[in-house]
């Protein structure tokens, strides 16, 4: 799936924030069903394929385990399978997918979490 021209915008500025080491605190507002969860996967295959060699791990809180986190994950597991990761990356625990050495995990910002 392509993203949206202000997708790309978004996508481009957190990354050049990432790869130059800036630690920019990035703020977006995309309407509804605007492709939140899209650009959220992209950011996320790219950044796992990045350094599934070197290894680290990326973090990412939603407001709530169900529906949010659950969309978020399955959402990141049908872009690695499409980019042709099927069989690649890994599930643990029910909230982290693995990519070689890199890691998202999954969390809820949820009071009772």
């Amino acid at each position: 799936m392509k993203l949206r021209p202000y997708q790309l915008e978004v996508a481009r500025a957190a990354m050049d924030s990432i790869q130059k080491g800036r630690g920019l605190i990035l703020s977006v507002e995309i309407a509804r069903q605007g492709g939140k969860n899209e650009l959220s996967a992209h950011l996320e295959l790219l950044l796992l394929t990045l350094y599934m060699a070197r290894g680290g791990n990326l973090i990412k809180c939603s407001p709530t385990f169900k529906p949010q986190t659950v969309i978020s994950m399955e959402r990141l597991k049908q872009r690695l399978d499409d980019f042709g990761f099927d069989g690649i990356y890994r599930l643990h625990m029910g909230y982290i997918v693995q990519l070689g050495n890199a890691e998202t995990i999954f969390l809820s910002a949820e009071g009772s979490s």
